[in-house]
C-alpha cells in the first residue's frame, strides 16, 4: 500500500539512475562481464570446456533471449539464484561513475511522492549499484528485482504494481531508458512516462530528458 499519497514514481535502474557509456546494456561492458561470468559458471557447474560452455550459453540465449536464468533453469535444472549469485556478483564501481546529484534528486522525490525501483536485474546487482550510488538507504523495501517471473521484459510488472499497490495508472509516472520495457507498456496502461536518453529520444514518452536529475523540473519538485 502507498503511504504518503496516491502518486507513485516508478524508476528503472540501469541506464536510468546512471548511464551506460556504450548507450545501452546490450552493448555495454557490463553485459560482456556477465556473459564471461556465465560461461565460467557453466564450465564449473557442468564440468564443461570453455568451448562447450559457450555453446550451451549461446543455445540458451537463442531460445530465451536475455532471460538466461530461466533458460538454464528450464533446460538444465540450474537454480536461478545460484546462477545470479555467480554471474551477477560484480563490483559496480568498475561500471558506474558516482554522481551526487542522484541522491539529491531521490531525496527530493521522496519528499513529494511514493516511489518504487523496478529492475529485471537480480537483487545482488541492484544492491551493488545502489551502494555505489549511495542511495541504498532510500530504496529500503521499495525494490522489485528480476529474480522471479514478474519482469518488465515479460510485460507483467506494471500490471502487478497497479494491483498490489492499488494505484490508478494516471497517478503513476514511469522513468526509464528502454522504450520496449519501460515506456511503451507503461504508456499503454495510461501511465505518464519519462524517457532518459543520453544519446537518444523516445517518440512514445510524454517527456524526454538526458540526465536523471532533469526530472525535478518535469515533476515540479520543490528545491531543497
Amino acid at each position: 500500500m502507498l503511504t504518503k499519497s496516491k502518486k507513485l514514481i516508478i524508476l528503472d535502474l540501469d541506464g536510468t539512475l546512471y548511464n551506460f557509456q556504450e548507450g545501452s546494456f546490450k552493448r555495454s561492458s557490463l553485459r560482456k562481464k556477465v556473459m564471461r561470468n556465465a560461461e565460467e559458471y557453466l564450465m564449473n557447474k557442468l564440468n564443461k570446456t570453455k568451448k562447450d560452455a559457450s555453446l550451451v550459453l549461446r543455445n540458451v540465449i537463442k531460445k530465451y533471449g536475455e532471460n538466461i536464468s530461466i533458460g538454464l533453469e528450464k533446460e538444465l535444472g540450474i537454480n536461478r539464484f545460484d546462477y545470479f549469485n555467480s554471474a551477477w556478483n560484480i563490483d559496480a564501481k568498475k561500471f558506474i561513475k558516482f554522481d551526487p546529484s542522484v541522491r539529491k534528486t531521490m531525496l527530493e522525490i521522496s519528499r513529494c511522492y511514493d516511489y518504487l525501483l523496478i529492475s529485471d536485474a537480480p537483487m545482488i546487482w541492484v544492491n551493488n549499484v545502489l551502494k555505489e550510488l549511495r542511495i541504498a538507504d532510500i530504496f529500503n523495501n521499495k525494490i522489485i528485482s528480476g529474480e522471479g517471473d514478474q519482469r518488465k521484459i515479460f510485460g507483467n510488472t506494471f500490471h502487478m504494481i497497479l494491483k498490489d499497490y492499488k494505484v490508478k495508472p494516471e497517478n503513476c509516472v514511469v522513468i526509464g531508458d528502454q522504450e520496449e520495457t519501460d515506456i511503451i507498456p507503461a504508456k499503454k496502461l495510461g501511465m505518464r512516462t519519462i524517457f532518459v536518453g543520453r544519446k537518444n529520444t523516445s517518440r512514445y514518452a510524454d517527456h524526454n530528458i538526458r540526465k536523471f536529475k532533469e526530472i525535478t523540473e518535469i515533476l515540479k519538485l520543490p528545491k531543497s
